[in-house]
């Protein structure tokens, strides 16, 4: 499938993603020729070499994560035989769990990011998960995906918890491996780690792990992450980078006009 949703990655803007068109298609129609004189005879053919024909164009490198192709569930499902107000079950909530039951540490890690108060012996278990290196090395390694060539649902919301762990793990402004967390996040965002080899749907979900990292970087060190956009300059690398900072920058000026619209 497509790209699927995501949240922004612990970014802190306190507004709802906005779901935002990046390519236009522009549609060019030609005027058809008159038809020739019925008394006039058509004319001959001329006489020519056949020029070859133009190969086709090359598939650009880098794929544009889609806009919100799968909804973004917030609220959690009703359990099976449950009644009440809880929505149904989605696709996405057994594609999620399916994932979460492969991966007990990110099953851990949501679970706990969830819940709105945490008990003090929970709140210093998702510290512990947070600062830790083991966990931050292995996000690092799914991120790169350097084996992926087709695309896969598991693989994808894999992904998308680490982006999320990621940046919350950076939200947490006194974390002791902060450097260590800005640099992982720095070094994935200039991995060079979509290949032309890979299908399109994993180009695009590539595409859009490295538009939320920029969005995480922007977020808690602007000027590294104007530093990076610079140093793309050039690349395939350059467009995607430059749509994270235009989006970042709309979620928070929508952020910003919310707060002044609603005192």
């Amino acid at each position: 499938m497509p790209r699927s949703p995501r949240s922004t990655a612990g970014i802190g803007l306190g507004a709802a993603c906005v779901a935002s068109a990046l390519l236009f298609a522009l549609w060019n129609g030609a005027a058809r020729a008159p038809a020739p004189s019925p008394e006039a005879p058509p004319p001959a053919p001329p006489v020519m070499a056949s020029a070859p024909s133009a190969p086709p164009a090359a598939r650009p490198l880098v794929e544009m994560p889609a806009e919100e192709t799968t909804p973004v569930v917030i609220s959690e499902p009703a359990a099976p035989g449950e009644s009440g107000q809880r929505r149904p079950r989605l696709r996405v909530d057994d594609l999620r769990d399916a994932m979460m039951a492969g991966n007990p540490d990110l099953a851990q890690f949501r679970t706990l990011q969830r819940k709105v108060l945490l008990k003090p012996e929970e709140r210093e278990l998702l510290r512990g998960i947070y600062k830790d290196r083991e966990q931050i090395e292995v996000a690092r390694r799914d991120l790169l995906a350097e084996s992926e060539q087709t695309y896969s649902d598991d693989n994808q919301f894999r992904r998308m918890y680490r982006v999320e762990y990621l940046g919350m793990a950076l939200e947490w402004k006194d974390n002791p491996e902060r450097a260590h967390l800005l640099d992982t996040v720095e070094s994935l965002v200039m991995a060079r780690n979509i290949r032309a080899t890979q299908d399109p749907e994993v180009r695009r979900s590539l595409s859009g792990d490295k538009v939320e990292m920029m969005m995480i970087l922007l977020h808690n060190d602007r000027a590294r992450a104007e530093q990076l956009l610079a140093q793309s300059r050039g690349t395939p690398y350059e467009p995607l980078l430059e749509y994270a900072r235009v989006r970042f920058d709309a979620l928070w000026a929508l952020a910003r006009q919310q707060q002044t619209s609603n005192p």
